[in-house]
């Protein structure tokens, strides 16, 4: 599989970073007695996304893939900020970086999915917050129906999200894992001089879910040695 497949939009160019970031995770389709297909997110990094007639170099974005019982695929869609066919918020915009991370869940497996349940969240650590240079985000989506249709946004200090302001250089969403209840998103760049993960329940990250509390493990608090440096860098 690459981007130069028929069935993949867009093609395989230098630098694009196809598959520098995967996910997959068990899917139950309509008519199925088991969850014996998958759901694929693959992110590229590296996409040029192309804006007005410019071409946004690193915009990034993440693409989904349905892989078949018998061993075929699926191309589903592409996930890109700014997407008009699906409607998709934010702007691709140079070293955006979207879909260096990507992490996806089904919370329900056994059962045919909804859209709250089989959500996939992708890190654009490049993002710029107002003039801030790389203080990062995640959309998440879910992995049924139009990118569009459950896209949410995640930054610092947007209430249910990550707690604080954005600043500069943070890279929200470069390392970010889904357990089978919460997103775990690290910042080992600051607000915190040592780093720290938050928890997002599965609820802040779904249109429809119900809002929890974030919870924020960060060095010398809570127990945590205050000790060490970048703790969240890697959140698994």
């Amino acid at each position: 599989m690459d981007q130069d497949n028929a069935k993949v939009s867009g093609g395989a160019e230098a630098g694009d970073e196809f598959g520098a970031a995967l996910s997959m995770t068990a899917y139950r389709p309509t008519g199925a007695t088991s969850a014996d297909t998958s759901m694929l997110a693959v992110g590229s990094p590296g996409e040029g996304v192309t804006v007005d007639g410019k071409d946004q170099a690193n915009a990034g974005r993440a693409v989904l893939i349905r892989v078949n019982p018998d061993h075929t695929w699926d191309y589903l869609r592409e996930l890109k900020q700014g997407d008009s066919e699906d409607t998709v918020g934010g702007t691709s915009e140079a070293d955006d970086r979207m879909g260096e991370s990507v992490t996806s869940v089904n919370t329900n497996p056994g059962e045919v999915p909804k859209a709250d349940n089989l959500v996939v969240a992708v890190g654009t650590p490049g993002e710029a917050i107002g003039s801030l240079a790389n203080a990062g985000a995640i959309h998440s989506f879910s992995m049924l129906g139009a990118a569009g249709d459950n896209d949410v946004w995640i930054e610092a200090g947007d209430g249910d999200g990550i707690p604080g302001n954005p600043a500069a250089n943070h890279r929200l969403g470069e390392s970010i894992h889904f357990t089978g209840t919460h997103l775990y998103a690290g910042m080992p760049y600051g607000p915190s001089p040592r780093g720290a993960p938050h928890t997002l329940p599965i609820g802040n990250l779904t249109l429809n879910g119900t809002h929890g509390t974030v919870t924020t493990y960060q060095p010398g608090a809570d127990g945590l040695p205050a000790a060490g440096t970048t703790f969240g860098t890697a959140a698994r």
